[in-house]
Order: C-alpha cells, then sequence, then structure tokens
C-alpha cells in the first residue's frame, strides 16, 4: 500500500481502488493497517503521473470490436509499474482492438516546471515517456517495459532503452529537455486532472473505473468482455476467483472451474454510531465503500449520538469512540464471511452486535466529553486557551510528510506564534541507534532536524524547506541549507554527531508513539486527527476553526493551492 509505507517494509498505495475521498482517506489509512490487512479485497495503490497519443499494435483487430483503456500513474511508482509490466503482453495479444493511453499524475506549477510525487527525477522520466508516445507510438510501451526493470536509475539507462526500442535518441534528448516535452506532459497531467485521478495506478475502461485483478490475466479478462469475437478471447475463462465475478453487482459471485455463477447474498443489518459535530475526521465514506464491495446484503444506516438509537447504543454496548461500525450477528452467513475467516480478527463482541475494532478503522474520536478532555490533557494540549495545538508527525525523507510540510509552512507563517505547532519524527529507537522506513539517512536528517528546531527555533523550518527541495540528497545538501537559513552550521553538526541530538530524537518519538502516530503524515489539530486535503487552504480552514473566538488576522491569507499529487498518500505502519 503506498499510500503507506511502513516502518519494517515500504507498502504501496495512496489510495483505496474503490476511490476513496480526499477528505477522508487520511484519517482512514492513518491506523488502517487492520482493516486493510484484513479486508484486503481493496488492495491499495499510490504514486501519479502522464498523457500519451493512442498506442496502437500491429496485431489482428476484429472489426467493429474496441476496447478504450486508460491508464493514470506516476513513472517511478512501482504500483503504476507493475500494471504497465502487467498489460504490455495483453497489448501484444489484442493488437489495436485496445485503444490505449497513459497519462501522468503530477503537478504543473505554470512556469514550464511541474512537481511530483517521488521528485524531480520522476518528473524527468515523465518528460521522456510523453516525448517516447509523441516520436514512437508504436514503441513507446517497449520503451518503458525497459525502463520499468530498473525506473530508479531510469536518468542514467534511458538512452539504452530508447535504442532498444528504436527510438532516436537524439530526437527523444530535445523532446524531454525542450518546450515541446514540457507540453505534453502539461496535456497529460490535464488530462489526469480531468478524471480525478490521484491514486497510481488509477485505470479506467471503457470509461469505467476498474477496480480489479492487476495481473495479465485479469487484465485481459476485462477487455475480453468488450471483445467477445477477439481469437485471443475465446480461450480465456471468465474467471479465476470469485473477485473476478461482478456482473450482476448486487449478488455474490462465485467462480468455478473459470465460469462464474451468482446467489442472493445474506441480508444484515450494519448501524454506524457517529457525532455529526465530529465533521471529517468522522467521515466513514471509505470504511462504507469496502463494506458494500464486500458485503452485498449489507443494510447500511446511521445512529448520530444524539438520537434515541444513538444514545441507547452508547449507553447499552460502552461505545467510546466514532465512528462505530456495528454488524448485526447474520454478518456470519454471507459468502465474504464464509470466505474469509481472518475478517473475524477485525471485530469484537458487543452485546449482540460485532464491532469493527476502533483501530481497524482508524476511530479516534471520544464521543463522552470528559474523557475526551482527559484523553487531549494526556497529550499535553490546552483546550480552551483560544490557541491551537497543531502536532504534525512525520519521516523526514517521506514524500507525503514532505509534502505536507511544503503545504503547511505558509499557513504556519501566516498564522506565527499565535498558534503552538510541534514537529516530531516517526522512527523507533535501536540499541544505541534508531531505525526509520527509509533507513539510516533518514535517522541521520531527523536528527539534524531536531538540533535545528532546539538551536534555531525560529529558523529551522527553513531549513526543513531548503531540504525537502532535494529530499534524496540531503547528506550533501545540509550545510548549505543551514547557512541559508541561517543556522550555525557547527553547532548543527556538533549537536546531530553527539548525545544531545539523540536525546532530541527520542523525545521525538516518543511523542509520536504517544499520539500512536504510525503515518507519515499524521497531522492533529488540538486532540483530533485532522482527516482533510493537504492543501494550505484547507489546513489553514482545520486549523482555524479551532480557534475558540475571534480569528487572528492569518485566518484571511489566501493561498494558491498547487494540484497536490496523492494528497491521501503516506508511509507508515
Amino acid at each position: 500500500m503506498e499510500d503507506n509505507e511502513s516502518k519494517p517494509e515500504e507498502t504501496g498505495a495512496e489510495k483505496p481502488q474503490s476511490g476513496m475521498p480526499k477528505a477522508s482517506a487520511l484519517t482512514l489509512l492513518k491506523k488502517h493497517s487492520l482493516l486493510y490487512g484484513v479486508i484486503a479485497v481493496l488492495a491499495v495503490m499510490l504514486c501519479l503521473s502522464v498523457f500519451t497519443d493512442v498506442f496502437e499494435f500491429t496485431g489482428g483487430a476484429v472489426s467493429g470490436e474496441k476496447v478504450k483503456l486508460d491508464f493514470y500513474v506516476m513513472s517511478q511508482c512501482p504500483y503504476g509499474t507493475q500494471v504497465e509490466d502487467a498489460i504490455a503482453p495483453v497489448l501484444e495479444k489484442l493488437g489495436d482492438s485496445v485503444d490505449f493511453s497513459i497519462n501522468f499524475i503530477a503537478s504543473d506549477n505554470g512556469d514550464g516546471t511541474f512537481d511530483s510525487l517521488h521528485g524531480q527525477p520522476e518528473v524527468d522520466e515523465d518528460l521522456r515517456q510523453v516525448c517516447a508516445m509523441k516520436l514512437a507510438p508504436e514503441k513507446y510501451v517497449d520503451y518503458i517495459i525497459c525502463q520499468n526493470k530498473d525506473i530508479r536509475n531510469a536518468g542514467s539507462n534511458w538512452q539504452a532503452c530508447a535504442a532498444d526500442a528504436g527510438i532516436d535518441v537524439e530526437e527523444m534528448k530535445t523532446c524531454s529537455e525542450g518546450a515541446e516535452g514540457k507540453a505534453l506532459l502539461s496535456a497529460s497531467i490535464k488530462k489526469a486532472e480531468a478524471v480525478d485521478a490521484q491514486g497510481s495506478p488509477t485505470i479506467f475502461v471503457n470509461g469505467n473505473a476498474y477496480n480489479s485483478g492487476r495481473d495479465s490475466l485479469a487484465f485481459q479478462r476485462e477487455l475480453c468482455k468488450s471483445l467477445r469475437t477477439h481469437p485471443e478471447c475465446a480461450s480465456t475463462p471468465e474467471c479465476a476467483a470469485d473477485a473476478d465475478c461482478t456482473a450482476e453487482q448486487d449478488k455474490d459471485g462465485k467462480c468455478n472451474a473459470g465460469k462464474c455463477s451468482y446467489t442472493e447474498p445474506a441480508q444484515f443489518d450494519v448501524v454506524v454510531v457517529n457525532d455529526a459535530k465530529c465533521g471529517t475526521a468522522c467521515d466513514t465514506t471509505g470504511v462504507l465503500t469496502t463494506t458494500r464491495t464486500l458485503f452485498k446484503g449489507a443494510n447500511i444506516r446511521t445512529a448520530d449520538v444524539s438520537s434515541d438509537e444513538g444514545k441507547k447504543l452508547v449507553a447499552d454496548l460502552g461505545l467510546q469512540k466514532a465512528p462505530a461500525y456495528l454488524f448485526s450477528s447474520a454478518v456470519t452467513e454471507s459468502a465474504a464471511w464464509k470466505a474469509k475467516p481472518t475478517l473475524a480478527s477485525a471485530f469484537e463482541q458487543k452485546g449482540e452486535w460485532l464491532k469493527l475494532l476502533d483501530e481497524a478503522v482508524g476511530a479516534t474520536y471520544w464521543i463522552d466529553a470528559k474523557a475526551r478532555a482527559e484523553y487531549v490533557k494526556s497529550l499535553g494540549v490546552v483546550l480552551g486557551d483560544n490557541k491551537p495545538t497543531v502536532n504534525l508527525f512525520v519521516m523526514s525523507q517521506c514524500p507525503y510528510g514532505v509534502q505536507a510540510e511544503d503545504a503547511l509552512k505558509p499557513v504556519l507563517d501566516a498564522l506565527g506564534t499565535i498558534i503552538e505547532f510541534r514537529l516530531n519524527y516517526i522512527a523507533s529507537a535501536s540499541g544505541d541507534g534508531f531505525q526509520s522506513l527509509h533507513g539510516q539517512a533518514e535517522v541521520d536528517e531527523d536528527i539534524r532536524q531536531v538540533c535545528a528546531a532546539k538551536i534555531a527555533p525560529n529558523k529551522y523550518l527553513n531549513y526543513i524547506a531548503c531540504q525537502n527541495k532535494d529530499a534524496k540528497n540531503v547528506g550533501s545538501n545540509w550545510e548549505k541549507c543551514a547557512v541559508e537559513s541561517g543556522i550555525d552550521k557547527s553547532a548543527l553538526k556538533a549537536c546531530a554527531e553527539g548525545p544531545e541530538g539523540k536525546g532530541l530524537l527520542s523525545a521525538s518519538i516518543k511523542q509520536a508513539n504517544l499520539f500512536g502516530a504510525t503515518g507519515s503524515p499524521t497531522i492533529n489539530i488540538d486532540g483530533e486527527d485532522y482527516g482533510g486535503a493537504r492543501t494550505a487552504s484547507a489546513m489553514q480552514a482545520a486549523i482555524c476553526a479551532a480557534f475558540d473566538g475571534v480569528k487572528p488576522e492569518g485566518c484571511k491569507a489566501v493561498f494558491t493551492d498547487a494540484a497536490v499529487a496523492a494528497p491521501t498518500g503516506g508511509c507508515g505502519v
């Protein structure tokens, strides 16, 4: 799940294939490792980028039959490259019966420059790929597949891959380094934005979102639904697993010997106990989308904690946090429950109901005001002082954390000291040192950043912003960024390489653990996890909503939000 990279391993997906809205995804992803581990049917994706002309093979098309297939990816996202590799042999088989295009998820800054989740190397490769599409529409897929073998070194391999694919290297260089390449990439990004493609890969078949398997056979089965008379489709099985049987959306599908059969689903109730005052932090869209996908017979309704039904359920079942998802016992008769015994581990018994675990769905909003006040106090957050406390937890080299820092900085500049801002780091102690998802280089930068905050509390965010411009080379850039930010580099070096730096990072990690922050970025405002978009305007609105009295002038500041690639992604457990 690259929407979440994890401490022990990098996972893939920014956003569930079900199409979770931007505003709810951070909250859902923050503590969803259990839910997504158990309910893995909707695997995850995320990276972003690119457009292309129609790609045509010379294989035998069947007259009158054509299927349109659109990929939206980031060129260096492993989940994007995975589907590109999987579709290539299918395109060879089905030939020009497939109207295939690739477009890129990135941000066009409007001045000839671009931003992408995996940095400038990804932008450079996006430019090369759109140029390959323009110069050689019959050969560019070969170029992409060659690059995908070692996509992290695309910058040094591209000439060999272009030559192997039969694309003129000099023409490609001229295009990718000039105005033509920029225009092509800009057009590609617009196409991705037009369909709101935020997760890499985002896939459409004949204009409809595709959320099924990502292997070659799964793609061929899907395309063959529109190419019934194509000779390559005659021997393609209708299904390989139950998940492939989706033709009758309101029924449970079963795959047997390559054929689908459908039965009426078991009916049961789902009651979502929620609090209207919670707002976006209690958005249920993602969990309910998953529920409807897994359980065709789910009859879902919502009971607010202020309603008679809600009050009774809270009192009878001892519910503490919202949203609470209550499933009637008949869920155990559903096809999904019987087919996936591990689903039970995501639930706990509450009276006659089965309730999804709070940690499985990221429920953090305390229903009882007194309990919430005690919890918030334990976090060191003071309520009622008209000074919102904003906590940001990151891994210093997580691209999603970097993205959030960059978007939040102008808001912090506008609000100044009228808010309490705290930046802490997600890592773990290991013997005399530390471990972090992105390795020792990330640990070293974490330490430099906590030292910068200690040495120059009014300047350290400028240091971080400087480092974020080239987050993969922080080890060689830190001195330059320290000087540019007005921080004594000798003092920073002494702190970072000595016991003081280790002590500061250790304290920072303890804060992250106190908040239960496992995903980078995790944003918490006055004790509540923030689940909105990671744009300056959205975060400004959330912070300003936490003021108890008259809002400061900084709340009137207007920001021009760049299109943020994968605003719902993260690095975390």
